[in-house]
């Protein structure tokens, strides 16, 4: 940006008073500061030598002091401000002339927010860290000269079993509206997450089909077949699986699981952690093992199980699995090793390794979806912190054929059992043929399967833990979906009765559109459908409400596309569900999926939204200052391409739920790069 600074008049006057011989005052004026807005202020100083007061032209007049600086008013139409001095009877004035800039007219930042994700409702008041966290942020918000935050305290922000379960909740959120109100921070709550229903109501959760698993019946009872996809005890190298990274990556003839005393092993897959100094002087900072699996049955769901033993291994490892083309993952859990299953339960905890353990087991399940290849990897990605040796083993890798496992009933998501060729299809009504249990069915006598029979189980498989985000998300389509939300905004708007604003939380939203009850062409006419049904329910219950949504699950330039995680069909199309009104938060970020981009991806994104005459607020920082002027530069080229429309933007960070000590320079950046932007 370049300086532009104040053009000065200096009109000097001097009078000598019969008898005495009193130099006049002299005013000095302080180097140049920046062009200011009108309706901005800025700060003259100067210094009076032999002056005994001073005082100014511009309204109010107050009393100078005879050295310092003085911010005058908000300056409006006047371009020049006089300062005159007094001593001995001498007075001289100095006129500064002041360079307006042109007013903010187009993409002006009236809402400075502050995005905050943290649980109050546990601890009273000062007892509970995030309401310090928040209480201490509305009070540097207000100082720094930002006047919104967007509140995300509920349960996994639905504000419905916060309120619902602890008592705290209610007396901690009226001290945080009060201490809002009395700073002119205003708070505006974020709820109505697609997983909100699932929560309140598991069989509402998305679920995958899994299409005629193999059952085998004995004795009364129906068990799925033993179909392994992978049996590998490492026992004779590693056979088909690929050491991806030669030097952190091995074969170990000496260890197996089961080995005991000065018995030599059978064999097992070592890493090393990835602290190889490589040629180029940098470390390697991968240790993969790797298999891909062709000719498979698509719509088929498996159980990942395998032992692991660490010694001083601290890089972080994890488990992915992807299509053919390593594009879309098919499991990437919120947890890196996932979470397993005990007695066809989840476990309470996630899978977790430590630095130093035994032989430990692992499991989680996963689901093929409409792919017939696949890769598998686990490993690290990364290397410790501190780069120091480490090892770890895997052993007993097995991977088999699953059915009814965490099983997923409704209307339109029935279980279907079949003989083995298909040709008969046994009841369940009344438990006639057959009662569906947890990976198994029970075969009473009077059933028509006889024993011994093979049997095909055709089922939904609840979509928990596979994908990066809290939980499974709810299917939009059952009229449950919409009941439960409205249930939701109800809440918080009886919590804030004055708010006529509210931000629906729709982002990366990992897995949709699976269910067959919905029938929509694409995943983008389901997230059309869904976000033009959510935007009238609470239109509904709160009609002059402005609502607010992320960008990315709209955004052709992020998630918006051919192929979204486990996403059932293309999402393109998804922005034709959002409301005129409706204003977009867009935290696009540099190079998403192509490096480089023809244009860069914000100018792209706020071009997309501002052609369908949408309202913008950017979502800068994200843990990353830099990030700031990035996204002030394009919004400079985006406005100079015909871009309006962006009113505001939010301080937006993700670290450790709350990194808030860049405020100060945020505001500052934004002050200095685009300050006609920022109202003063």
């Amino acid at each position: 940006m370049r300086q532009l600074a104040f053009s000065r008049i200096a009109v000097l006057m001097g009078t000598c008073l019969t008898g005495l011989a009193i130099a006049a005052p002299t005013v000095h004026l302080s180097a140049s500061p920046e062009v200011v807005a009108k309706g901005t202020s800025t700060s003259i100083a100067w210094d009076a030598l032999g002056a005994e007061s001073c005082a100014s032209s511009w309204s109010p007049s107050p009393s100078l002091p005879l050295t310092g600086a003085y911010t005058p008013p908000a300056l409006q139409a006047a371009t020049s401000y006089t300062v005159t001095c007094q001593g001995g009877g001498a007075s001289v004035s100095q006129q500064v002339t002041v360079q307006l800039a042109p007013a903010c007219v187009t993409n002006c930042f009236s809402k400075r927010w502050i995005y905050f994700y943290g649980g109050i409702a546990w601890g009273k008041k000062t007892a509970n860290a995030d309401f310090n966290k928040l209480s201490a942020l509305i009070v540097n918000a207000a100082a720094l000269g930002y006047n919104g935050i967007v509140v995300n305290i509920g349960g996994e922000d639905s504000y419905i079993s916060d309120s619902r379960d602890s008592p705290d909740f209610a007396g901690n959120l009226a001290a945080i509206k009060q201490l809002a109100l009395d700073k002119g921070i205003e708070l505006i709550p974020m709820g109505g997450h697609p997983h909100i229903p699932a929560q309140l109501q598991p069989e509402l959760s998305e679920a995958l089909s899994v299409e005629k698993t193999p059952f085998v019946v004995s004795q009364g009872r129906a068990v799925p077949a033993v179909r392994w996809l992978a049996n590998d005890n490492f026992s004779n190298g590693n056979g088909p699986w690929d050491l991806m990274d030669p030097g952190t990556v091995s074969f170990d003839s000496g260890t197996d699981r089961l080995k005991t005393g000065n018995v030599p092993g059978k064999g097992a897959i070592r890493l090393s952690q990835p602290n190889v100094l490589l040629p180029d002087g940098s470390m390697k900072t991968q240790t993969r093992l790797h298999r891909r699996f062709v000719n498979m049955k698509p719509h088929t769901a498996y159980r990942v199980s395998f032992w692991l033993r660490t010694a001083n291994y601290k890089a972080p490892l994890k488990v992915q699995i992807y299509d053919d083309a390593v594009k879309v993952p098919l499991y990437l859990n919120l947890y890196p090793m996932g979470r397993g299953t005990t007695n066809g339960a989840w476990n309470v905890l996630p899978n977790t390794v430590l630095p130093d353990q035994d032989w430990t087991n692992y499991n989680f399940d996963f689901n093929t979806g409409a792919n017939t290849s696949i890769r598998f990897y686990l490993g690290a990605w990364s290397n410790a912190k501190n780069n120091e040796a480490g090892q770890a083993w895997v052993d007993d890798m097995q991977i088999r054929e699953i059915g009814l496992a965490h099983t997923v009933t409704r209307a339109g998501l029935p279980i279907v059992v079949t003989s083995a060729d298909g040709t008969v299809e046994y009841s369940s009504v009344n438990g006639k043929d057959y009662v569906a249990g947890t990976e198994s069915l029970a075969i009473p006598a009077t059933s028509a399967i006889p024993d011994g029979s093979n049997l095909l189980v055709s089922w939904y498989q609840e979509a928990k833990n596979m994908m990066p985000v809290w939980t499974s998300p709810a299917s939009a389509c059952p009229p449950q979906f919409m009941a439960l939300q409205k249930q939701g905004y109800e809440k918080i708007k009886a919590l804030y009765p004055t708010s006529q604003k509210f931000f629906i939380n729709y982002d990366e939203w990992r897995i949709m559109n699976w269910d067959p009850s919905c029938q929509y062409a694409s995943a983008g006419a389901y997230l059309a459908g869904t976000m033009t049904a959510m935007q009238a329910m609470v239109k509904q219950v709160n009609p002059g409400v402005e609502l607010y949504v992320w960008n990315d699950m709209f955004d052709p330039n992020m998630n918006a596309i051919d192929k979204y995680f486990m996403v059932n069909g293309s999402l393109l199309g998804a922005a034709d569900g959002i409301h005129p009104n409706t204003v977009i938060v867009n935290w696009t970020q540099r190079n998403v999926y192509v490096d480089p981009p023809p244009i860069p991806l914000q100018q792209s994104s706020l071009k997309f939204f501002h052609d369908r005459n949408l309202k913008q607020v950017i979502a800068l920082y994200y843990d990353d200052l830099p990030l700031t002027d990035e996204w002030l530069d394009n919004l400079d080229a985006a406005e100079a391409d015909g871009v309006t429309g962006v009113d505001g933007f939010m301080y937006t960070t993700w670290v450790d739920n709350g990194k808030y000590e860049d405020l100060a320079a945020v505001a500052s950046k934004i002050k200095a790069r685009a300050k006609a932007r920022w109202p003063q």
